[in-house]
């Protein structure tokens, strides 16, 4: 005894969690010490999910994550943790999965180590995620963001940075908006009129007379059956998903004319053939750069949502 008795290591870890400081190499997430934290820490508790509560969260979305290590420590290069994970990272990529309709696994959470340290919007400090790429999150992320580098999108407060093996997003301020203002699906219903029941009509290959009546009603709820969706006969965001596809050089029928009706619409001088050629092609790309969409010529939701409620 040297009259000055050693703090156990134990205590010392413990205290560095309640005051938010990063935890030592040894420590694994877990629920005690994250209580401990948010005990000690009132104000930050209503910031941070504990790691417990991200799980439950992403895990009831249908949200999966894995590291190349299989660990969890925060600390360690190779694991993937949600110690310290901010409440609107967690929500974002929830939106994201709920908007996207897509598989949603995180490679990369809340971890330090092989993340940059520095600055505000870092991994460590909760920021951040990592998504493992698949044609689904590939495709609905240039279409629903503004694209504000070679490889970087961006929706409202959120930026999604492509990398060779996931993308990398950073949630700054909220989970951002997954169908930006004023691009929503129109909902139509019975008694609907104009150029986007017009539209609707094509799609179902039925008279196309630009008003909501019974016919109409009965063709939206027998698509809606076929494709397993909530047969009310009202065309909402989901059933436009299903019916408005993804066009693009090449393409050829019916949905093809109710594009190029569209384009028309808004002052493209083209055939309605049903022909999706270079000048259609070419008068997509023209609405889509007035409408800061990216303009690769492809009609997909994005594009689909501005034609259809753009004036």
């Amino acid at each position: 005894m040297n009259g000055k008795p050693a703090t156990p290591p134990f205590s010392a870890r413990w205290t560095r969690l309640a005051v938010g400081a990063a935890t030592a190499a040894t420590v694994v997430l877990g629920t005690a010490a994250q209580a401990t934290a948010a005990t000690a820490t009132p104000a930050a508790a209503s910031v941070y999910y504990t790691p417990a509560q991200a799980k439950a969260k992403l895990r009831e979305a249908g949200i999966t994550w894995r590291s190349s290590r299989n660990c969890e420590n925060k600390n360690k290069n190779g694991c993937t943790s949600f110690q310290g994970i901010r409440r609107a990272t967690v929500d974002g990529v929830i939106a994201l999965k709920r908007a996207s309709r897509c598989a949603i696994v995180i490679t990369g959470a809340a971890e330090i180590p092989p993340h940059k340290t520095t600055g505000t919007y870092t991994h460590g400090k909760g920021y951040k995620v990592d998504v493992a790429l698949n044609p689904c999150v590939n495709r609905y992320i240039p279409e629903h963001a503004r694209k504000i580098g070679s490889a970087t999108w961006a929706a409202g407060s959120v930026e999604y940075l492509r990398e060779s093996n996931h993308w990398d997003i950073k949630y700054k301020g909220g989970t951002g908006p997954t169908t930006p203002a004023g691009r929503a699906w129109p909902t139509l219903g019975a008694g609907s009129r104009g150029h986007a029941v017009t539209t609707a009509q094509q799609l179902l290959r039925i008279k196309a007379d630009g008003r909501y009546g019974p016919a109409t009603g009965q063709a939206v709820k027998t698509f809606q059956r076929k494709h397993r969706l909530a047969a009310d006969g009202v065309l909402g965001p989901a059933t436009w998903q299903r019916l408005a596809p993804t066009l693009r050089s090449g393409a050829h029928g019916s949905a093809v004319k109710a594009l190029q009706a569209q384009l028309r619409r808004h002052g493209a001088r083209i055939a309605v053939d049903g022909r999706y050629g270079k000048a259609t092609a070419t008068a997509v790309r023209t609405f889509q750069r007035g409408r800061h969409l990216t303009p690769d010529g492809i009609t997909g939701p994005a594009t689909w949502r501005r034609l259809l409620t753009a004036n």
